[in-house]
Formats: structure tokens, sequence, C-alpha cells
């Protein structure tokens, strides 16, 4: 059960304080989700249990192993979820490039030894302009290098969904292997596809717990009414105006997962004027510049804590000799908990909504647990709200204009 990797509830705020209209609205929704489910009509949910392709995932990370660095290339929902599960290894080989800043570029290639790395290159549209102009960029260099020298074909893998696109053509002229991206599944969508399950491998990381989480997820979706009352929950709380969601994990190895659920959040629920803001907090750090916002501030947001009860690694504080403090005799997971209650407790002194997640323990199956309740409550909350959880309508105009402006200056 889902409840075995993490707790989880609203605190302030009860499925009993719901409108009814809410209630009948996400009740209908969980309902039509629940038949995409069973029908297996849904790609997003689907795909966890598709492993036909991972022995051959299993082979072309050994093979990609084999280089001393991984450099990721792609944007948005191509590399956030990687980054999110890559995250649970310290000891990651990969690298993700994500930004055209000429700056960042070069901060990034003084990191790694071209010669010795492979690259990974990630976009479903294939007319990323951020992912074409890296791999150009790339190529260059290693041309500039040696041309004769370079084995372009084993160097290179690509992740896309159309072989027409800028992005296959230039795989194709470099002679590199083209892995199909999902085409019914939208990069925020795809982390349990081919583009997180390929780089968790290349990280050493368990796809089988990381799926099984997911699974989990699901099973307490259908069995349980807990993410049904968490949707319910923040339907009522945006109608009441908190129509800012603040992420606060007191674990610095979510903050990824903080920057793939940003996206995830905006692109889906972002339209038909509706959505609410996602705000990125770190605990401890942010206490110290963001809560006085959250304190005194407008009290326009509800808050969703994260803290990891099992810690691997932990530090006893020891006071030096005539200099006593608070803190001598405790370890530091104790502190941090006190500074994440105490931040709780300010927050619900001021009335404001929070939930909060204890997880067990960050590994690949709560990790898979916590991403796939993620999918479910975004994807209830869209349909509750006749929305498409699924499209971007927004960002592709903003691509189409760049495309235009690009045109012109050829």
């Amino acid at each position: 059960m889902l409840q075995d990797l993490y707790c989880q509830g609203f605190l302030n705020i009860t499925i009993n304080d719901v409108s009814r209209d809410f209630v009948a609205v996400t009740s209908k929704a969980k309902n039509k989700l629940h038949q995409e489910i069973t029908t297996k009509t849904n790609p997003v949910l689907a795909i966890i249990d598709n492993e036909d392709d991972d022995e051959i995932f299993e082979n072309l990370a050994q093979k990609i192993k084999k280089y001393s660095q991984v450099l990721l290339l792609g944007v948005g929902g191509s590399s956030l979820g990687a980054k999110t599960i890559c995250a649970l290894n310290l000891h990651c080989k990969i690298e993700f490039l994500e930004s055209i800043d000429p700056q960042s570029i070069d901060n990034v290639l003084s990191k790694i030894d071209i010669e010795q790395c492979f690259f990974l290159i990630v976009s479903k549209s294939g007319e990323t302009v951020e992912t074409i102009c890296q791999s150009l960029i790339i190529i260059d260099k290693l041309q500039k290098i040696n041309l004769n020298s370079i084995d372009f074909s084993s160097r290179f893998l690509f992740i896309t969904a159309n072989l027409q696109s800028s992005l296959a053509k230039i795989a194709q002229q470099i002679s590199a292997q083209i892995i199909p991206h999902p085409a019914n599944i939208g990069g925020r969508y795809s982390v349990f596809s081919v583009v997180g399950i390929l780089p968790a491998l290349i990280a050493d990381l368990d796809i089988k717990k990381f799926r099984r989480g997911a699974k989990k997820a699901i099973e307490d979706f259908i069995s349980n009414s807990q993410i049904f009352e968490a949707c319910a929950i923040q339907l009522e709380l945006y109608d009441r105006g908190f129509c800012n969601n603040v992420f606060m994990p007191y674990a610095d190895i979510l903050k990824n997962f903080t920057d793939w659920y940003r996206q995830l959040l905006a692109e889906s629920l972002g339209k038909n004027g509706y959505g609410s803001t996602p705000i990125n907090s770190m605990g401890t750090v942010d206490q110290h510049s963001q809560l006085q916002l959250y304190l005194e501030g407008k009290s326009d947001k509800f808050f969703t804590f994260i803290s990891n009860k099992k810690n691997h690694k932990d530090f006893a504080i020891h006071d030096l000799e005539q200099c006593q403090t608070l803190f001598g005799g405790k370890n530091l997971s104790q502190i941090l908990e006190i500074e994440k209650n105490t931040t709780i407790d300010v927050l619900r002194q001021k009335k404001l909504p929070i939930r909060n997640f204890e997880i067990n323990e960050i590994n690949e199956e709560s990790l898979g647990a916590l991403m796939m309740q993620m999918f479910l409550e975004i994807m209830t909350i869209a349909y509750a709200k006749n929305i498409n959880p699924f499209d971007q309508p927004a960002v592709e105009l903003r691509k189409d204009l760049a495309k235009k402006i690009l045109t012109n200056l050829l």
C-alpha cells in the first residue's frame, strides 16, 4: 500500500470542508481515470506495465557506461524526470545540459572530457531549439578535434518521436542510433518511458523498484480515497483563493523533483483561466528567504512539505569547550526535523492550508510512487475542470513565433 511508503494528509482542512459540487466533479473525474486505468487507454499510466524493451535498454546502458562521462542534452520534460531519478545516485556520471546561455554551455563543456564523453540527446518533437543548437555545437567541437578519429555513430544516441524532424536528420547525417520517443506520451509525462528509464539504468538505479512504486500509487488511487480527497481539497482551496502551490521538501535530494513538478503542474493545468502557480521552496534554506512572505504576505498559498524519515548519514553536534550552544548533544537530523515542524506550526497558526508527506526512505520505489501520485492528482483535477492535461497550446504559439523570426533571419 502507498501508506507504507509515506503518510500524507492535509492539515486545517478535510474532505468534510469541501463543497458537494467539488466532491461530485472529483468523483466523476476519478471514475473516468479509473476507467482509463482498467482499459489501459491512458498511455502515461499503461507504460509502467511495458517491460518489453527493458533488456534492450539495459544493454544500451551497459555500452554507454563504458564511457567515463555522459552528457544528456534536453530541456523540460526531456530532462527533468531523468534528473529527478538520477539524483538518487550521488555519483551519477550523467551531466545535464538544458540551457542555451553561451556561458552555461561553456561551463558544462569545461567540466567534461569531450573526447571521452557519450552524448544522449532527447527531444520528443525533434524540433526543440535548445537541443538542436546544443547538438550542433557538440558535433562541431568534435569535428574540430579530429574528424577522422571520431566514430559519431557509437558516441551519440538520439531519442525522438519524429524521424522527419531536424534532430532526426542530424542523427541520420552522423549515422547515430535513434530510439523512438513514445509518440502518445508528452515530455513531462515521460519519466516512466525510455526518457527516464535509460538514464536511470546508466545511473545504476533499480527501474523495477521505480515502476513498482508507481504501480502501488495506482493501486492506492483505485482502492482508497486518499488521492481523491487530496484532489477535491485542492479544488476547494483554489476556489477559496489559494492559487499558489508551494512545494517545500526538507530533503535536498528532491530539489530536481520540485523542478519536475513545477513543469507538470504549470503546463498541465494552466489553461482556460485556471491553474495554481507552482512555487519551489527548499527547507531549511528558504525559511530564510521566503517564510516572511508566507507568514505575513497575501494568504493565497497552500503548502506541501516532504521529509525523509530515514537518513543513512547523520552528524552528531559536539559543543566546543567553554562554548555551550543549543545544539550540542543533538543529531543534525533532529535539528532538521525541528526546523520543519516549527515551520509547519507557525503556518498552521496563520490558518494556512498544509499537507505533509513523510517518506520512510527516499529511494527508487518511494520516488516512483510520489511521481505517479502527482500524475494522478494532475489528471484528476484536469478532468474535474474539463481541461486537457496533456497539451500545451500556448507554448506552441511561442515556438511558432520563434521559428518565424529565425526563418526571416536566413
